[in-house]
């Protein structure tokens, strides 16, 4: 009398089990179909570990699998074991006396080139005082921090987003990376700035020239920053500021997020089968010389996540990437080394149609677009907290 009792509970139990299997997958489709990328590409792939990994020879990873390029840049990597530490000057001045035609690149690429590799710059400060900006401690490390890019002059469109989206709430803080304010043959900012940094206390400044070239800097210097003063982060949005953020959209995404996503976050309006553009005197000229073959995945440097324990392993990948003069395509470079990929999300749009400017309803489901003036970014912020907008 037992067994049909048995075989009963049996065939109770493996439905139940086929049922939380079930709900499961449908829970994962789901969330997949909420990635889908800019422009209708697919979501990115699954990936088989969230675990950062280092192997010893980065160009397979890296898309050189064919015969190796004779540019200078693909050359580099073949050989490069870590960038040299001591005499960082090595890198550029090899690259000068290599590439045959590197007195023709345009003058900011050849400054970029010739130090790219020095990457050890102080903290800029006033003459005889100490940094402005706290470190993060245990009690208040935030659940996301707003890394903001700006240069020294760019004072309206700092008090934009303090006024805005960057106006921090409880888990959130808002930082600003700048290069020197002393600027190369412009006006002498260090004053203002010194005043800006002491009534805010939120701008990181390092002594280099801050110029579009060197806004990898920014992020290698602030990813070392993070490292001592700010390590248990949760998020760290990197945003330049013209951008407009949906902070309470983000906050709701990031703490939807499977935990093992959450881990390997890389998120944005991702850019999958970009190549270099090869025309002299436009923006994002590349050589041919210097580089050969298309660009990794990589997030629009307009705005994007990542995880914040993502941020040694970034710095060890830096170390072993041979410089590449775009930091978006250089951040994309290091992920991929690390055998991570970018996520999509369709709620990013880096180059935003300035015709939809005026239509809160149309942000209103997104969680970042750009370029915005300080002007259109505070009327859409206060449009936006109108509990009578109705869209």
């Amino acid at each position: 009398m037992r067994c049909p009792k048995c075989l009963l509970c049996l065939s109770a139990l493996l439905t139940l089990l086929a049922l939380k299997v079930y709900i499961e997958w449908t829970s994962e489709s789901r969330l997949s179909k909420a990635y889908q990328g800019p422009r209708g590409t697919p979501p990115s792939p699954t990936l088989v570990s969230t675990e950062p990994t280092l192997p010893a020879n980065l160009s397979v990873r890296l898309g050189q699998t064919g015969p190796l390029p004779s540019a200078y840049w693909n050359q580099q990597q073949w050989r490069l074991g870590t960038l040299p530490g001591g005499d960082c000057q090595a890198w550029g001045t090899a690259a000068a006396a290599e590439i045959p035609d590197f007195a023709s690149y345009p003058e900011d690429l050849r400054h970029f080139l010739l130090s790219a590799a020095c990457r050890s710059f102080p903290q800029w400060l006033p003459a005889g005082e100490a940094s402005h900006v706290a470190s993060c401690s245990d009690k208040d490390e935030p659940y996301l921090l707003l890394a903001v890019k700006s240069e020294p002059g760019r004072f309206a469109e700092r008090q934009a987003v303090r006024e805005t989206w960057g106006n921090t709430a409880p888990g959130i803080r808002l930082l600003f990376l700048l290069g020197s304010p002393l600027g190369q043959g412009g006006p002498d900012l260090g004053s203002l700035v010194a005043w800006e940094s002491q009534r805010y206390s939120d701008l990181l400044l390092w002594n280099f020239i801050d110029v579009p070239y060197n806004r990898t800097l920014k992020d290698l210097l602030f990813l070392a920053w993070l490292g001592h003063s700010c390590p248990s982060v949760n998020f760290i949005l990197q945003a330049q500021d013209d951008a407009f953020v949906n902070i309470p959209a983000l906050l709701d995404h990031l703490k939807a997020l499977p935990p093992t996503w959450a881990r390997s976050l890389y998120l944005g309006e991702i850019f999958t089968q970009a190549k270099p553009l090869r025309k002299p005197g436009r923006p994002f000229y590349v050589p041919g010389s210097f580089f050969e073959g298309g660009y990794p995945a990589y997030a629009s440097g307009g705005g994007y996540v990542i995880a914040g324990r993502l941020a040694p392993w970034l710095l060890q990948a830096a170390a072993r990437v041979a410089p590449f003069p775009f930091d978006d395509v250089y951040t994309g470079l290091c992920f991929r080394a690390l055998g991570l990929v970018p996520r999509a999300h369709p709620g990013f749009h880096t180059a935003w149609p300035a015709d939809r400017t005026m239509d809160p309803c149309a942000l209103q489901g997104l969680l970042l677009v750009r370029p915005l003036s300080p002007q259109d970014n505070i009327r859409l912020w206060r449009q936006l907290q109108d509990p009578q907008l109705q869209c």
